[in-house]
């Protein structure tokens, strides 16, 4: 993967604010659209989840995921020329005493300053996703598979 390739996967990250999550119970997979931003290591993906949704249970049982994130569909050209990366990761939960908590969550409410009110709620979790292998599609016939060393 080029440089320039590595700007653009980066930008897509940086950009979006939404993504869909995939997790596993009871061997079937289930998928839920979560917001997210990038951890202070500029690599990792926080989510914050309530005990109200069923993902963040699936996640403290089975912590492997993946996350798609994806370019917005304007409803122009041709969807599969939009870019994407498939994130395959590890989720965990951060204690909420650490000091890695309070790092996280001001990068969260950097990226999310509308979610603040929900870190009020005791029922809340920050999760990080730390990547571990992916798949990017950078346009129509351009898809590279991803290392941990290319996030």
């Amino acid at each position: 993967m080029s440089d320039d390739n590595r700007a653009e996967l980066r930008k897509l990250i940086a950009n979006c604010r939404q993504a869909t999550l995939a997790v596993v119970e009871n061997d079937e997979p289930f998928t839920a659209m979560v917001s997210y931003a990038l951890d202070v290591d500029g690599v990792s993906l926080l989510i914050h989840l309530s005990n109200l949704s069923a993902h963040k249970r699936q996640l403290l049982a089975q912590p492997r995921c993946s996350v798609l994130i994806c370019q917005p569909d304007t409803g122009a050209g041709e969807v599969l020329a939009l870019q994407r990366v498939s994130i395959q990761g590890t989720a965990i939960r951060l204690d909420k005493t650490s000091p890695a908590y309070e790092a996280a969550k001001a990068a969260y409410l950097a990226k999310l300053p509308t979610s603040a009110i929900m870190f009020s709620l005791p029922d809340f979790d920050l999760f990080r996703i730390t990547p571990q292998s992916g798949r990017y599609i950078a346009g129509f016939g351009r898809a590279f598979t991803l290392t941990v060393a290319d996030f």
